[in-house]
């Protein structure tokens, strides 16, 4: 199959004559770039390493064009530092380069993978061109054994042994870096089981504990722009891999020498591939709809997968619970990679612009509510109507952001739970750092044991529940960005679960009142939150140096007022120190160590700003969260508190 790289001409010139006339001016053109300092020394070595490597030979025309328009910009970017997992594992865009995604890169990232699940140690040289299941040291990988942490056997099951799970959602070449990383993983005598068409990255969490996996890889990079793609790994629990293990896959991708290739098909003759059982999929659409709490199902719903593989997942759950009123965004229905409905491409639920469609539909159905998914349907949004206007309204008035969506997610639950008597005395809710303070409060007064101060990423959620205690069962977790998780036998963020809002919306409508009115008691009960949030992009080398500024610059001068108001500590998640700004004190936080900058406006650090840079985009993420216990007449000073918060903090980093 081809590899389609958005951006870049498919008609590029490659001949071997053009190659070699090309090859020749552009050793000039980057000698004088690097001597002119236009071009870096690291980034002109690793041009000139891709168009001698023979393996590279398929991206040679595409680097030559971009040298030959002296695109000096694009060629820095992706051939002066090499890709690396961050919060969402390993994503980029696609094109030619160490730091992009290519199959070279995917290639090197399933080598380092292999080299972590079969258990060789740093120094070791990969497996050899035979794709046996014996390793150098005679022991027959796909047996089990004990890799690092007991990597091969920790799944739930154990039947496959040392086994990889692969996925891969709709996004372009997708299915062609699956299978690239299957052939990879196969000669390196890593038996791979691989579904037969595109999957939720949840559904592939749960394939792996099903499976008894030693791990999984979805290909995907979630709600980011159409060019980008993504490498995701987990581990034998079904969660996304974290520290030590990520860095030792990164470790192992710089150490991976020659990546060794056995065709697809040759893999899957020759066993080493093998198509995952339908049953697994069935036994994964059972899990989601045991979510239900209930039978109210007179509800009439607007879903939209947004191009995406949420037909797989959240579609099949909506009918195999009895959903009856369901009416899909159809010009969204169909798979496509290049999101072409959505404006900019950018099939992200988190952002009132892609429910454009879903409202419209709504409007003509006469809905009570509207489901979206992202691409690989991990991460769940939702659209309601106004009492006074219903959907003629702006989506920015339409759309809940992430945190009442958690609220109200989370109060449902233990609600229905307490009532029913199944609500466990040890039960466990998480959610991260960023996420507001809401949620956790609803879950503390219902008597459970609550983490709230998570690094970003959903996979410390997951993390967090393999760190459970025994005796203790995991009731929720939630993050900002639309990630929620209700069951444990899936370890990753599932869209399926908004499907509880609809349920909640049904039980309320008996009563006639809808969710915003519930979310309006909500607030009555514990507070009213507002948070807000802006990302800004500074890209390229130049701009991740000036986030390393600003964080550099808050911490040695953290300011003294924010929005008028005074903040009260610093809290540095890297350093593991709070610091009263009023008294100059300092004392130890408990705390994983991360690039977190806390600043409290109020004792209880409800009212907040967050700094943090993002582990997956070239951009520094600034988080306001901004409460009053009296909703009467505060719902308007908060939310302006709130804005002026955000934006002179913005404008404060900036002037640094």
């Amino acid at each position: 199959m081809a590899i389609r790289m958005p951006g870049i001409p498919l008609d590029v010139p490659n001949s071997a004559k053009w190659r070699s006339r090309m090859s020749e001016q552009a050793v000039q053109k980057i000698n004088t770039w690097i001597g002119d300092g236009t071009l870096s020394r690291t980034a002109g070595e690793a041009i000139m390493q891709w168009l001698d490597d023979p393996a590279c030979a398929a991206f040679a025309g595409a680097i030559l064009t971009l040298i030959d328009a002296g695109n000096t910009g694009e060629l820095e970017e992706a051939f002066g530092t090499s890709i690396a997992f961050g919060t969402g594992g390993m994503r980029s865009p696609m094109g030619p380069g160490p730091n992009r995604f290519n199959t070279i890169t995917v290639g090197r990232a399933a080598q380092g993978l292999a080299r972590y699940v079969s258990g060789m140690g740093d120094g070791d040289e990969p497996a050899g061109d035979e794709p046996s299941g014996e390793g150098p040291d005679g022991r027959d990988r796909r047996a089990g054994g004990s890799g690092p942490d007991g990597w091969h056997n920790r799944g739930s099951g154990g039947r496959a042994g040392a086994s990889v799970v692969v996925a891969w959602d709709t996004r372009h070449n997708s299915e062609t870096f699956a299978k690239e990383t299957a052939r990879v993983l196969a000669t390196n005598g890593i038996p791979v089981l691989i579904f037969d068409g595109y999957r939720s990255t949840p559904a592939l969490s749960f394939a792996v504990r099903e499976l008894g996996a030693a791990a999984g890889v979805v290909i995907s990079a979630s709600h980011n722009p159409p060019g980008d793609n993504g490498f995701k790994v987990y581990g034998p629990d079904g969660g996304q891999v974290v520290a030590p293990r990520d860095e030792a896959i990164t470790r192992g991708m710089r150490r991976a020498g020659e990546i060794r290739r056995i065709p697809f098909d040759e893999g899957v003759e020759r066993g080493l591939i093998r198509k995952i059982d339908p049953q697994v999929d069935a036994r994964y659409v059972s899990v989601l709809a045991d979510l239900s709490l209930g039978g109210a199902r007179d509800v009439r719903v607007v879903y939209t997968p947004l191009h995406g593989v949420g037909m797989t997942s959240v579609a099949k759950a909506l009918v195999q619970l009895g959903y009856r009123d369901v009416h899909y965004v159809d010009e969204q229905v169909a798979p496509d990679g290049a999101f072409p409905t959505l404006e900019g491409g950018i099939a992200n639920p988190e952002k009132p612009a892609a429910f454009q469609l879903g409202i419209q539909k709504a409007a003509e159905t006469e809905a009570d509510l509207v489901l979206a998914s992202d691409p690989d349907a991990d991460r769940i949004g939702c659209a309601l109507p106004l009492p006074d206007r219903g959907w003629e309204a702006a989506p920015e008035d339409l759309v809940l952001n992430g945190h009442q969506i958690g609220a109200l997610l989370c109060h449902y639950i233990l609600s229905r739970k307490q009532a029913a008597g199944t609500l466990p005395s040890r039960g466990l809710f998480c959610k991260t750092a960023v996420t507001s303070d809401l949620a956790a409060l609803i879950a503390r007064s219902c008597g459970l044991e609550v983490v709230d101060d998570l690094p970003v990423g959903f996979k410390h959620v997951g993390a967090e529940i393999e760190r459970m205690p025994e005796g203790t069962t995991f009731v929720f977790g939630t993050e900002e960005s639309h990630g929620y998780l209700a069951d444990a036998r899936i370890r990753d963020k599932e869209a399926a679960t908004g499907i509880l809002l609809a349920e909640y919306a049904a039980w309320l409508k008996r009563d006639n009142r809808t969710l915003r009115d519930e979310l309006d008691d909500i607030y009555r009960a514990y507070g009213y939150f507002r948070e807000v949030q802006r990302s800004v992009a500074l890209p390229g080398a130049e701009g991740a140096r000036r986030i390393e500024d600003i964080m550099a610059a808050l911490r040695a001068a953290p300011p003294e007022h924010i929005g008028g108001r005074a903040v009260c500590r610093m809290i540095d998640r890297l350093s593991g120190l709070a610091r009263d700004l009023r008294t100059g004190t300092a004392h130890p936080v408990a705390s994983e160590r991360v690039n977190i900058l806390v600043f409290t406006l109020s004792e209880a650090g409800h009212t907040r700003v967050i700094v943090r840079p993002s582990g997956t985009e070239p951009t520094i993420k600034y988080y306001v969260s901004a409460s009053s216990v009296d909703m009467g007449g505060t719902r308007i000073s908060i939310d302006n508190l709130a804005a002026s918060m955000l934006t002179e903090m913005i404008d404060l980093c900036e002037g640094m």
